[in-house]
């Protein structure tokens, strides 16, 4: 059964999301945009379900081309967000949500994408503008070794920093395994432990991690009644690999998050918005019998119903890869 989910959500995605120009669509009610960072979450799955390489190459491809030298900010390598006309033009809006995700985002789907087909030669052909999204994170990196959103918005996102600690390390492993240079490989890998020594030092508060650090470094504790950023967000670091399934605070994390929301795998509906992310993470604690729970909720409540919004192209990849952890002969 998951198989058979895995390889339709990937379906989806790409007929139903991706545009000739090889971009990913969100489909808001009224106009359809182009949001690389939920661009990157739907590929992520669609890499791991295979079989769509081609199609991940002509993203990739897309981003490249779409590089601002600089953009508005004086940032070179980010990308805007794009509005796609009814005639199918796409329009960049001028800005975008965050520069750090958004870069450090595209970096991981690379390295999936590599992991994948082992295509050296598109990396060798785009290693320069690869270095440019890599030089759009450290445009916003302070010196505590986190980064800013953006370089107008100077808040310091858990979310964010955790994806920006991902993404590094997966370029330190590019910049090793594909180009050879073990001294840049180890620039970036010390990039991403300094970043991941200032998550724990500087945003750990007790039973969870502070959301955000705002201006003037004003850190709040995390209110877990709070969905959205609070409680999503002690989810990023198990979701990136900043903590181990097996390590204490990652225990003590999902208890919590179970203490609060002890429901959150049932009764889905189209308004169930960003749970696969929880299903993710639920899925590397080995949380098996929710996640049955879960699966059959989403495949009847909202695949079953089309994919009504707010479903779009990220939750159907994170599903991808919640469903991809999964035991293939779970009872």
């Amino acid at each position: 059964m998951y198989n058979s989910l895995i390889k339709e959500e990937a379906r989806w995605i790409i007929t139903s999301c991706q545009l000739p120009s090889g971009a990913i669509i969100t489909s808001y009610p009224g106009n359809p945009r182009i949001v690389p960072y939920f661009a990157h979450l739907a590929l992520y799955g669609v890499v791991e379900a295979g079989g769509y390489e081609e199609q991940v190459k002509a993203y990739l491809n897309w981003y490249v081309r779409h590089l601002e030298l600089p953009d508005r900010f004086g940032v070179y390598g980010t990308v805007y967000d794009y509005t796609v006309t009814a005639d199918g033009r796409e329009i960049p809006e001028g800005s975008y949500d965050s520069s750090d995700a958004y870069a450090a985002t595209f970096l991981t789907l690379a390295w999936r994408y590599y992991l994948a087909t082992r295509d050296k030669s598109w990396f060798k052909e785009h290693k320069d503008e690869l270095e440019m999204v890599a030089g759009a994170i450290l445009a916003t990196r302070d010196k505590d070794g986190l980064t800013f959103a953006r370089p107008d918005w100077r808040v310091k996102y858990l979310m964010d920093n955790c994806e920006v600690y991902e993404g590094l390390q997966n370029y330190a492993f590019l910049q090793d395994g594909v180009w050879g240079d073990k001294h840049k490989a180890f620039f970036y890998q010390e990039l991403a432990g300094k970043l991941k020594e200032a998550v724990f030092r500087k945003m750990w508060a007790g039973e969870g991690f502070c959301p955000a650090i705002y201006a003037f470094g004003l850190r709040l504790r995390p209110n877990w009644r709070k969905w959205y950023p609070d409680a999503l967000a002690q989810l990023f670091p198990l979701i990136c690999g900043v903590l181990k399934p097996e390590d204490k605070k990652a225990r003590i994390i999902y208890s919590a998050f179970l203490r609060n929301y002890p429901n959150w795998h049932k009764d889905i509906s189209p308004l169930s918005f960003s749970t696969p992310l929880v299903a993710w993470a639920a899925a590397l604690m080995g949380d098996s019998q929710r996640l049955k729970t879960y699966f059959k909720g989403v495949e009847e409540n909202i695949l079953k119903a089309g994919r009504p919004w707010p479903w779009h192209a990220a939750e159907g990849g994170v599903l991808i890869l919640a469903l991809r952890l999964q035991p293939p002969n779970l009872p």
